[in-house]
């Protein structure tokens, strides 16, 4: 089993790389981090962690930036109807912090937003996902979104405005970070243009 690999990435495109380990080439489906960081690093050396999946046709090596990242997609693929595909889509579109949160506050719209996943397969992450996360490194919320989220009555106005600045082109961290400067007893429309001055 292909726990780890360390080598030169010799080629990449939007989905995988090749990485040369001693003189053999490994093609890696792998994350947006992974792909981002082969690019960046030309010659140098990139060390990628690995999940193997084992098939009757195939087997396919499934790359990451950090663990946190592998151990997301690992739980991911226990779930009924989550392949690799939509594992690594989801793994690739959301950091493991953001995917734990999602997983807590069963906030399917935002697992919804991952390409390829649908509104059944959304539902089952966000209600089945949080105890297979316990335990793992890199996953946790930080405390200042954790209160803003959890256990109050502006929960719902956080996410709504959230969803919409998401949807006017801020990353979901961007838009959580600005949300967090704002009145948690506003209207969903007063903290979305209050979030926007920030940002500006």
């Amino acid at each position: 089993m292909i726990a780890v690999l360390r080598g030169r990435c010799i080629w990449a495109d939007d989905e995988s790389i090749v990485l040369d380990v001693q003189g053999v080439g490994y093609l890696v489906r792998a994350t947006t981090g992974v792909i981002g960081a082969a690019s960046q690093a030309g010659a140098d050396e990139l060390t990628v962690y690995i999940h193997t999946n084992v098939r009757e046709d195939a087997i396919q090596l499934f790359g990451f930036a950090t663990r946190a990242e592998q151990h997301v997609f690992e739980a991911l693929t226990t779930l009924q109807g989550v392949g690799p595909k939509v594992a690594l889509a989801v793994v690739s579109a959301y950091d493991p912090a953001t995917i734990r949160r999602a997983a807590d506050m069963e906030d399917v719209a935002l697992l919804q937003s991952v390409p390829g996943v649908g509104p059944k397969v959304a539902r089952r992450i966000a209600t089945e996902l949080k105890d297979k996360l316990l335990g793992i490194d890199g996953v946790t919320l930080t405390a200042s979104v954790h209160e803003a989220v959890n256990g109050s009555s502006a929960d719902q106005s956080f996410y709504d405005a959230r969803s919409a600045l998401v949807e006017l082109g801020l990353s979901v961290p961007a838009a959580e970070s600005a949300l967090l400067n704002t009145d948690p007893a506003s209207s969903v429309d007063d903290r979305i243009r209050e979030a926007l001055k920030a940002v500006r």
